[in-house]
C-alpha cells in the first residue's frame, strides 16, 4: 500500500481529494494531510510517503519550494501539482523538478487516475530494476514460475510479470522437464540448496542452444528442478536431451546424489507449459526408481516394468512376525523388493500398497499403534530401496517393542482397555471410567500411564485413528462417515487428530494406497 500526503491550504480541496477516487482500489492510502509546506515538512520527519499531492500557492512556502526540499530528503518520492490556474512558468519549473503531472482545479478524476496508473507502472519498473540488482530478482522469478506451473496466477498478472522478468511468451514450442535429486536416505539434505542448483543448471543448459531457443530453470515446492524449454519449433528435440544430460551430470558430480530426469511433451504455446509440467510431475508421482540412474525418461512412456508384480505372502509374513524371527523377516522383505525393472523404474502404486500392507501387519501387534512413522515418510520415498528401508525400520521397531513389553496388565487397566475397545465410538472420559471402577480419576490416570506407557486420552485417540485407518484404506466410506464411526462428531477435529497421530491427512493416506 503506497502512502500519500495531501498538502493544500483549502480544507474543502483536502476533503475532496480524499474522496475523489477509491484510493484503496489503487493500492494507495492517504497517510496524512497538511495545510502548507512548512507543516508538510514537519510531518514528513516521521512519515514515509510515496506520493505528495500539493497546491502551488500556499502561505509560508509554495508547493515548488516544498518539492525541492522533499527531493533532497527523499529522491524517490513522486509529486503531483494542483493549481487554480494554468501558469506556464509554474508548469515549466514543475517539469524541471520532475513532477508527475500538473492538474488544474477542479481536478479531473480520469486524469488523476491515469496519472496514478502511470506512476504505478513506474514504481513497478523501479522495483524490478532494484530487485534485478540482487538475488531477490531470481526469488521473485522463481515464485512467478512456480505459480505459472501450478496455474495459481491470473493470466493478466502473469503476462505483466513475464515481460518484466524476461520469461519468453512468443516462442512456438514450450516443454517442461524435471530433474529429481534422490539422496541415500530419501531426506532433503540442507547442502542441496535448490535455487543455487537451478541457477547453475540454467547456465549449463544455455551454453549451446539453437538460435531462438531459451532455457529457464527453477525449483518447485517439492524440491525438483523444473526446466522450461522455449523454442522456435523448427529444430530437432535432441538439443533438449543434450541440455538435460549436461545438467543431470553436473548435479550428480557436484552433490554425489542420484539424479533422475523426466521430460514432458511439447506444447504449441506458453499456455500449454503448465500441462507439460503436470504430465512430468504425474509421471514422477506414479513411479519408483531403482538403484542405478538411467537416461532421460519421457513422461509419455507409460510402459510398466517387464515383470508381473506379485503380492506379498501375508500368511507367511504374519507367522514370521508372531515368531519374532527378525532375520527371516528381513529376508522376506529383501526377496519382495529386490526386483529387476525395465529402464530402472517401476509403478509406484503396487509397491506402496504392498509396503503399507506389511507395515500395518506389524502394527497389529501393538496395543497402541503409532502410525506417524508409517505414513508420513512415504511422501519422501522415491526409490524401491528407500521404501524397503522404511518397511524394515517400522517392522523392527514394532518387533522390538512387542517382544520387550509382552506382559500382563493389572485388572483395572485391563478393564479400561476392554472398555475402550468395546465403546470407542462413544464419549469416553477417565472420570466416567473411574466411577465405574470405584477409583479416584487421578489414581486411575497415573496407573494407566504407568502400565500402558501413554495417557488415557492419547490411547483413545490412537485406538480411534487405528480403526479409522483401516476404514479409510479398505472401504469406500466418506471421510465424514469414518470420523463419526470412530467417535469423532466434528470432522475438522477428526482431520486434526488424524494428522497428529498418523502424520498425514485422511485424504493424503488414501492417495498413497490404491484399493483393489
Amino acid at each position: 500500500m503506497r502512502n500519500v500526503l495531501l498538502v493544500d491550504d483549502e480544507p474543502l480541496i483536502v476533503e475532496g481529494m480524499q474522496s475523489i477516487i477509491d484510493w484503496n482500489a489503487n493500492h494507495m492510502q492517504i497517510a496524512d494531510t497538511a495545510r502548507n509546506g512548512v507543516e508538510a515538512l514537519a510531518k514528513l520527519d516521521g512519515l514515509s510517503v510515496d506520493l505528495v499531492i500539493t497546491d502551488i500557492m500556499m502561505p509560508q512556502m509554495t508547493g515548488l519550494e516544498l518539492i525541492r526540499e522533499v527531493k533532497v530528503r527523499s529522491p524517490l518520492t513522486k509529486f503531483i501539482i494542483l493549481s487554480g490556474y494554468e501558469e506556464f512558468n509554474y508548469v515549466r519549473e514543475g517539469i524541471t523538478l520532475g513532477v508527475e503531472n500538473y492538474l488544474l482545479k477542479p481536478v479531473n478524476i480520469d486524469e488523476l487516475e491515469a496519472t496514478i496508473k502511470h506512476m504505478q507502472h513506474d514504481w513497478e519498473r523501479e522495483e524490478i530494476r532494484q530487485i534485478q540488482m540482487d538475488q531477490s530478482w531470481r526469488i521473485l522469478r522463481n515464485n512467478i514460475l512456480q505459480r505459472w506451473a501450478n496455474e495459481t496466477i491470473d493470466a493478466k498478472e502473469f503476462r505483466e510479470r513475464a515481460q518484466l522478468l524476461e520469461i519468453p511468451l512468443t516462442k512456438s514450442r514450450y516443454c517442461a522437464a524435471a530433474l529429481r535429486i534422490v539422496t541415500d536416505h530419501e531426506m532433503d539434505d540442507p547442502q542441496f540448496y535448490r535455487p543455487v542448483i537451478a541457477e547453475q543448471c540454467e547456465i549449463i543448459g544455455n551454453k549451446h542452444l539453437p538460435d531462438g531457443c531459451k532455457i529457464i530453470c527453477f525449483p518447485d515446492q517439492e524440491g525438483d528442478i523444473i526446466v522450461l524449454f522455449a523454442s522456435t519449433g523448427m529444430e530437432e528435440e535432441e538439443w533438449q536431451y543434450h541440455a538435460l544430460r549436461g545438467m543431470k551430470q553436473w548435479i550428480a558430480s557436484d552433490t554425489g546424489a542420484c539424479v533422475w530426469g523426466v521430460k514432458g511433451q511439447s506444447e504449441q504455446s506458453y499456455l500449454g507449459f503448465p500441462q507439460s509440467c503436470k504430465q512430468v510431475k504425474l509421471w514422477l508421482q506414479n513411479h519408483l526408481f531403482g538403484e542405478s540412474e538411467t537416461l532421460i525418461v519421457t513422461s509419455d512412456n507409460e510402459g510398466e516394468a517387464a515383470y508381473e508384480h506379485r503380492e506379498p505372502a501375508m500368511d507367511q509374513f504374519h507367522k514370521l512376525l508372531r515368531d519374532g524371527k527378525s532375520l527371516e523377516v528381513d529376508r522376506f522383505i529383501d526377496d519382495f523388493f529386490d526386483v529387476q525393472a525395465e529402464d530402472g523404474h517401476s509403478a509406484r502404486t503396487p509397491f506402496f500398497n504392498s509396503a503399507i500392507q506389511l507395515m500395518l501387519a506389524a502394527k497389529t501387534l501393538e496395543k497402541t499403534p503409532d502410525y506417524g512413522g508409517v505414513f508420513a515418510p512415504l511422501s519422501r520415498i522415491h526409490t524401491r530401496s528407500g521404501l524397503k528401508r522404511l518397511v524394515k525400520r517400522v517392522i523392527h521397531q514394532t518387533l522390538d517393542t512387542y517382544h520387550a513389553t509382552e506382559r500382563d496388565y493389572s485388572p483395572h487397566v485391563m478393564a479400561v482397555l476392554d472398555f475402550v475397545k468395546n465403546t470407542y465410538k462413544e464419549e469416553l472420559s477417565l472420570k466416567t471410567l473411574s466411577q465405574k471402577l470405584d477409583l479416584h480419576p487421578n489414581y486411575l490416570g497415573q496407573l494407566f500411564q504407568q502400565e500402558a506407557g501413554t495417557s488415557f486420552s492419547d490411547y483413545v485417540n490412537q485406538y480411534r485413528i487405528e480403526r479409522a485407518t483401516h476404514l479409510l484404506l479398505y472401504t469406500d466410506k466418506k471421510t465424514a462417515e469414518v470420523a463419526t464411526e470412530v467417535g469423532y462428531w466434528d470432522t475438522s477435529y477428526f482431520y486434526r487428530q488424524f494428522k497428529k497421530y498418523a502424520g498425514v491427512s485422511p485424504t493424503e493416506l488414501r492417495s498413497m494406497y490404491m484399493k483393489k
